[in-house]
């Protein structure tokens, strides 16, 4: 894939972002239909230093341009700094992350970074709040072997949990949309059978409170390290 930066950044001929910085970026898929992404590129030093990547899911509504680009940056980019990893919040094709056209677009967005930075492959973390906290269990579902560790926000899976991916999956009592309680049974269940899952609950104000699970998610960051460097 050849992307084009939006904002203005100097850009390689691959149309890779050669500073570090917040980025939006469009491209066309395999299938000619039109897509984008916005992009977080860390500061990092020259080297042999292999980068983890966060891949970031959105919540559902009707996207906009760059519609990923609020919840990577007022939530996830600040919370999961300290990683010093790169950060993709891809804009889904009008529906849900599960849909086929959206999963082959994400997985060949994987590809494209992988390619273009230097990504280290077995460091690679998937995050996502509601729609994009199902689209997380279901990539983990189907995908175990490209993620390391994962972090659905708000969200539930679609289909019985059975899970070979260190979870920490983040909830509120308060959630009007999810309830924490059956929730609390699926993971329970998975536990029992040997997946390895954690949940936290936290005491946001309901599931629109987007921004207040950024304690919580900030606070996962010693669990993510403890991962990557299994």
């Amino acid at each position: 894939m050849h992307w084009t930066v939006i904002n203005g950044a100097d850009a390689g001929a691959d149309g890779r972002p050669q500073a570090p910085g917040l980025y939006d970026l469009e491209s066309v898929a395999p299938d000619g239909g039109q897509v984008r992404c916005s992009l977080s590129v860390p500061a990092v030093g020259s080297g042999d230093i292999r980068l983890p990547l966060v891949l970031v899911l959105h919540y559902a509504g009707q996207p906009t341009r760059f519609y990923g680009r609020p919840l990577l940056q007022q939530l996830v980019e600040p919370a999961l700094r300290p990683l010093d990893a790169l950060m993709v919040a891809p804009e889904s094709r009008g529906g849900q992350w599960q849909d086929e056209r959206n999963e082959a677009f994400v997985l060949a967005l994987l590809e494209w970074l992988c390619g273009a930075w230097p990504v280290d492959q077995r460091k690679i973390i998937i995050t996502g709040y509601s729609m994009g906290a199902i689209g997380t269990w279901h990539f983990i579902a189907h995908y175990p072997q490209r993620f390391a560790a994962a972090i659905p926000i708000a969200g539930f899976p679609s289909r019985e949990l059975d899970c070979q991916v260190p979870v920490m999956t983040l909830h509120a009592a308060a959630d009007e949309l999810f309830s924490l309680a059956r929730l609390e049974a699926a993971v329970g269940a998975a536990q029992a059978t040997g997946s390895p899952l954690e949940l936290v609950t936290t005491t946001v104000s309901g599931h629109y409170d987007v921004n207040g699970y950024a304690p919580a998610l900030a606070a996962a960051v010693p669990w993510l390290k403890h991962q990557l460097a299994r």
